[in-house]
């Protein structure tokens, strides 16, 4: 009986408290390429236990390696310090790409097992490599087209672990060593279109790099510069000029005089009728060719300007020649009067080597038979839009 009573009234076994572990990582990326910027992974360690154990896992569950702790790694963990460095160093070959759980066990003399897991990324995207940049000048104050009014930086060798874990971004570096940004980039679209601002503040005329500048642990690393590309102040306005040259220089044949004279006075191409019937074909037709302004601005459709007096608005007819060679009649000017006749030339007249060719063709139609029935061509001018530069 006084056994019995003995075991009735005995205390149960208290439980032992679990060992102190604590595990994770600031550095979880692991991209071994030989670029120098995540070639290990670490998984930091706290814990007092006497010894601890670290498993790493596939996502399948997997052992890829295993070890305990070195003493030196036990005594740095005690002070909430110990670190695993997961690379192929560590694990004896190159991992592939995915995700690996790295689990530790700590256990301690007269302490409950503790066991605490974490997770590290795998990547096996290529090197990274100096940012790329659109344009080696760039002008921001520029609204005409032709330039690059923006320069646009793209960051290769990022893939979707990368962008997501490393948090990688693109900082400009100035003139003066002062820094630009930075702005994320991400695997769907690694680019950074930069339009000369920071804050809306235009930064100063001048060169500049790109940089990567990514994370890695608890860092922040810089990746190479890109090629220079320069910010230019400069800008263009439109200017529209006109050469002009006297008809006859611009004549190349006379390919009609009937009934009709036709005489160079001081460049002038002058013209007097002396028919006596109704005239059914020009009197004079005469071949000319200019040659465009080769700083002509695209887009503008350079005009032709013929000047000389004459007595009636239809007394001169223009033809233009086509680039095959065919002429066509034209029937709508811009203006047309006893001064002046004004045509914007479309660009099927224009040839390759920047010349035009046309025909002016010049009648009287005036009284047939009466006296006086003169004309003239005094000048070929053309006008065409041209963009200077300001601010350089």
């Amino acid at each position: 009986m006084a056994l019995g009573a003995s075991l009735l009234h005995a205390q149960p076994a208290q439980a032992l408290d679990p060992t102190w572990l604590v595990v994770g990582t600031s550095d979880p990326l692991l991209n071994e390429n030989g670029d120098g910027y995540w070639e290990s992974a670490t998984i930091d360690v706290g814990t007092d236990a006497d010894t601890a154990h670290w498993v790493l896992t596939t996502a399948a569950g997997q052992v890829v390696a295993e070890a305990d702790l070195t003493a030196e790694q036990l005594s740095l963990a005690q002070h909430g310090a110990g670190t695993i460095s997961v690379s192929s160093a560590t694990v004896g070959k190159v991992l592939a790409a995915g995700t690996y759980t790295v689990t530790v066990t700590a256990t301690s003399t007269g302490e409950e097992p503790t066991t605490r897991s974490t997770t590290i990324h795998v990547s096996t995207a290529p090197r990274l490599a100096a940012p790329t940049r659109s344009a080696s000048t760039f002008y921001p104050r520029d609204t005409l087209p032709g330039v690059a009014h923006a320069v646009t930086l793209r960051q290769g060798g990022l893939d979707a672990t990368i962008s997501e874990l490393a948090t990688p971004r693109i900082e400009i570096v100035g003139p003066d060593g002062h820094v630009v940004g930075p702005w994320n980039v991400d695997h769907d679209n690694p680019t950074l279109r930069w339009n000369g601002e920071e804050w809306d503040v235009l930064q100063p005329a001048g060169t500049y790099r790109a940089r990567l500048a990514v994370h890695d642990g608890n860092q922040t690393v810089y990746g190479p510069l890109s090629q220079p590309f320069t910010l230019s102040w400069g800008y263009r306005v439109q200017v529209t000029s006109t050469a002009t040259r006297t008809a006859n220089a611009t004549r190349t044949a006379t390919l009609t005089q009937r009934q009709a004279r036709v005489r160079v006075v001081d460049g002038s191409l002058r013209y007097r009728a002396y028919n006596t019937d109704w005239r059914r074909q020009p009197l004079v037709r005469t071949a000319h060719r200019v040659t465009l302004p080769r700083d002509r601005a695209p887009g503008y459709w350079p005009v032709l300007v013929v000047r000389g007096p004459r007595q009636y608005d239809i007394d001169l007819d223009l033809e233009m020649v086509t680039r095959e060679g065919d002429v066509r009649n034209i029937d709508v000017f811009t203006r047309v009067d006893t001064r002046s006749m004004i045509y914007p030339i479309p660009g099927r007249f224009i040839r390759s080597d920047g010349t035009v060719r046309f025909r002016l063709l010049w009648s009287s139609y005036g009284p047939t038979g009466t006296a006086g029935r003169v004309g003239r061509t005094d000048t070929i001018s053309i006008q065409s839009v041209r963009y200077v530069w300001r601010g350089l």
